[in-house]
């Protein structure tokens, strides 16, 4: 007797995993940095593009995506999060500011697409803060530009018409 209920229960729990299969996200996402932009300076942007393809969704979604841009150190330096409506796949420009502090070395771009349910899916990629250029150092390298030229035509005025006139 209980062998038959046994069975029978056994029958409707297989029936239910060929009937009601899970659902399995086909999402891809990427991240990635235009070689143009993979060097950055302390207090610049950088420039990324993300792309997300979703073949099996039907209509628009809502995704909301964060990025965040770490240090060697795992030191979460900018944060942006924005949301974007996508319907079966979505390619995009986004930026964000280096802080003018940031070090010099490989900085880390995370990124994590979440909807109002349950999809999560991640990404990242990597850049290079290289040493800036301040702008008090470009005013400093001009202002010595045009104290050396103004001191090359007093030497050459003093040595060269001074003898003239002695001669």
């Amino acid at each position: 007797m209980y062998i038959k209920y046994f069975v029978i229960a056994l029958i409707i729990f297989l029936f239910g995993l060929v009937i009601l299969p899970k659902s399995v996200s086909a999402m891809t996402a990427t991240l990635s940095i235009p070689e143009k932009f993979s060097d950055v300076k302390p207090g610049d942007k950088v420039y990324f593009e993300t792309e997300v393809k979703w073949p099996e969704n039907n209509g628009r979604k809502d995704l909301r995506i964060e990025y965040s841009i770490k240090n060697k150190e795992g030191t979460e330096v900018s944060y942006l999060k924005v949301l974007k409506a996508i319907e079966t796949q979505a390619s995009f420009m986004d930026s964000m500011p280096i802080p003018a502090s940031a070090a010099q070395g490989m900085y880390k771009i995370d990124m994590k697409i979440n909807d109002y349910a349950d999809l999560n899916q991640s990404a990242a990629a990597s850049f290079n803060v290289t040493k800036g250029d301040t702008a008090t150092q470009t005013y400093l390298f001009i202002i010595i530009g045009a104290l050396n030229v103004i001191i090359f035509f007093l030497i050459f005025e003093m040595f060269f018409l001074g003898k003239r006139k002695i001669a």
